[in-house]
């Protein structure tokens, strides 16, 4: 029986030691609140923003509205940075009357780690290579986090 104990402790100390598990993949839909603008007046005045992220739209709700804001987007989180695409007006960037161009298509790249998550987008030109606010070169960066559903 000794003998039995000694190969069972070899083979289990020789076994591999188990890999940490896998990162779950980041989850964009949901709601996530504005904790910061980077440039500060870059951002909206109202102090409680929140987005939220359906799968193929966002809406804005802050406190000037009596509707959300919409706007379609795509994303692409297996991107490193991850990219978004952002058409603003209604679902699916449809423009309306007053509103941005149908054909405008703002673009950025975004950055989910657990509960919170960057945003940054520059209004006009090229996508944003790194996470920075820059005011002369009109580029915003959002800090959010994760509203929790309620148990």
């Amino acid at each position: 029986m000794t003998s039995s104990l000694l190969i069972g402790l070899a083979l289990t100390v020789g076994a591999p030691i188990p890999k940490d598990k896998a990162k779950p993949e980041p989850k964009l839909e949901g709601d996530w609140v504005v904790e910061k603008f980077e440039p500060q007046e870059g951002g909206p005045k109202e102090k409680f923003v929140t987005f939220t992220f359906t799968a193929d739209r966002i809406l804005i709700h802050d406190g000037k509205r009596e509707k959300p804001e919409e706007a379609g987007y795509a994303a692409d989180l297996k991107k490193k940075p991850a990219t978004i695409d952002i058409k603003p007006g209604r679902a699916g960037g449809q423009g309306g009357p007053g509103g941005p161009p149908p054909d405008l298509v703002v673009r950025g790249i975004l950055e989910i780690d657990g509960d919170t998550m960057k945003l940054c987008f520059t209004k006009e030109g090229e996508r944003p290579t790194e996470f920075k606010g820059d005011a002369e070169k009109r580029t915003l960066l959002i800090t959010f986090k994760r509203v929790k559903a309620d148990k």
